[in-house]
């Protein structure tokens, strides 16, 4: 049974740990009343640039430092050493990024955005650069907390950051209205807060030791690491930078990112649940020692898929109604027209994650790279061929369609160590059901807001749900029936 503490403690990691991430959502109104249409695309930009050059510049050692935490901390000046060779690989790996951007920084954005004067490197991507490597320390710091199990000092740390980032972001732009310093200064104060905080504590608390013994293991570790983040970077952000390129005006990434924004509660939703779902799930694989799927374990999936089929058509029809009262540009309520469908691609992230656990429990993570790099060439190959036949919605059909092609790729490999007895209704066909039922209302009746084919497809789906669940249901509420009529 998972403890009180244990479920408590998830929480924390799992909801102020998003809070950071959050912050793009919480000032959508602010950036969309005081920047251009214009600037609010290349924000949107520069943002993904951020999460490029932070994956490269921590090189896997954020993911690195938690799990090897668990082998040395026994020996503390094992554990001294190991923390602070990491620490010194982060500093040298970020100051190498640094000066390799500072020299090549200009040429590089003139190549990718063919020239463009709106997008410059200097003096807005240097910074994110600069923002990007102290936000991968302040991260690096947060997995360490979570695995050396201190959610008290992990809260105050993230919250801190959470609220200088409102704070100067909301100062900033008020300051300096219809300029880029709002956001992109506002990024990078909290950045080197956190950043030389997590710097402090590190040191403070396990020295400033460097040992050459653990580079082998850290190279060997990342490596793969890196290009496994590169692949989901491709995966999560390329449609940007595609739009950009076909349709030149930034304005069209905006109205994209807003739209991806706006269904980002989804993502958060998930990882909430899988963190509380997925170490029950390994520990009952560990206490039977189990290679395949087991009806108690395929009930947590099952719950998993019905609550995300009934938050996919409310988040379709909240959007449109809740979002104006925030922003009154009515040129980024085109956005509305595509959360329906970016919200469809989250129907197969039960089976996503379902797949996924496998290669982590016997540890074949070796795989991800592979399956990562495989999609995020169907979604270059997708985003650009739909982009150029069809513009905004080119984007998001392929936002949409690659989510259950990268749940396919997992399959194919998680099933070779793993063997899968589902309820195929409830886990496979009531997800491609919705989806097939939702992506033809959402086509086929012409409703901008998208609140109409919202509404149709959340009553087909609360009704398939109804006679998929209605043992469950009935078994839930039977107590408390027989209570009243008592």
């Amino acid at each position: 049974m998972i403890s009180k503490q244990f479920f408590r403690s998830s929480m924390i990691y799992s909801v102020i740990g998003a809070l950071p991430y959050t912050t793009g959502v919480i000032l959508i109104p602010f950036f969309t009343a005081w920047l251009t249409p214009e600037q609010f695309g290349i924000n949107a930009i520069y943002f993904t640039l951020l999460y490029f050059i932070q994956l490269v510049s921590s090189m896997g050692l954020d993911t690195y430092i938690g799990i090897n935490y668990f082998q040395v901390r026994n020996d503390r000046q094992k554990l001294n050493e190991f923390i602070g060779t990491v620490l010194m690989a982060l500093i040298t790996l970020g100051t190498a990024v640094m000066f390799i951007m500072l020299a090549g920084g200009s040429l590089l954005f003139r190549v990718i955005f063919r020239g463009d004067v709106m997008m410059q490197f200097f003096p807005f991507g240097f910074i994110t650069v600069i923002t990007a490597i102290f936000n991968g320390i302040f991260k690096t710091y947060s997995n360490l907390l979570v695995n050396q199990q201190r959610p008290v000092r992990f809260f105050y740390l993230n919250i801190s950051n959470f609220v200088i980032i409102l704070a100067a972001s909301l100062s900033i732009v008020l300051s300096f209205p219809y300029t880029l310093y709002g956001p992109i200064i506002g990024r990078l104060i909290p950045a080197l807060v956190s950043g030389i905080a997590s710097i402090i504590m590190i040191t403070g608390e396990f020295g400033f030791k460097f040992s050459r013994k653990h580079l082998d293991g850290m190279v060997a570790f990342c490596a793969p690491m890196i290009v496994y983040g590169i692949m989901i970077w491709v995966v999560n952000y390329i449609d940007r930078y595609i739009i950009k390129y076909f349709m030149v005006d930034p304005t069209y990434v905006g109205i994209f990112d807003l739209a991806v924004k706006l269904t980002m509660g989804i993502g958060l939703l998930h990882t909430g649940l899988i963190n509380t779902i997925q170490p029950k799930i390994f520990s009952i694989w560990k206490d039977k020692d189990l290679h395949s799927s087991t009806p108690e374990v395929n009930r947590y999936y099952n719950g998993f898929t019905a609550v995300t089929l009934l938050v996919l058509p409310l988040v379709t029809i909240v959007c449109p109604v809740l979002v104006p009262i925030v922003v009154k540009n009515q040129l980024y309520y085109q956005a509305f027209a595509f959360i329906g469908i970016l919200c469809l691609g989250y129907a197969t992230s039960p089976a996503f994650y379902m797949f996924l656990a496998p290669l982590f429990y016997f540890k074949k993570t070796k795989v991800l790279p592979k399956i990562f790099f495989y999609s995020a060439v169907i979604q270059v190959i997708m985003s650009s061929t739909l982009v150029w036949k069809f513009g905004l919605m080119g984007a998001v059909i392929a936002n949409f369609l690659i989510k259950p092609v990268q749940a396919f790729f997992l399959y194919i490999e998680s099933r070779k160590v793993f063997t899968y007895n589902l309820n195929m209704w409830k886990l496979i066909y009531l997800p491609l059901v919705a989806i097939v039922s939702g992506f033809m209302l959402f086509v086929f009746i012409p409703d901008k807001t998208g609140i109409i084919p919202g509404c149709i497809q959340f009553g087909i789906t609360a009704v398939l749900i109804y006679f998929t669940y209605r043992k469950e249901l009935l078994q839930i509420f039977l107590p408390f029936i027989k209570l009243k009529v008592k």
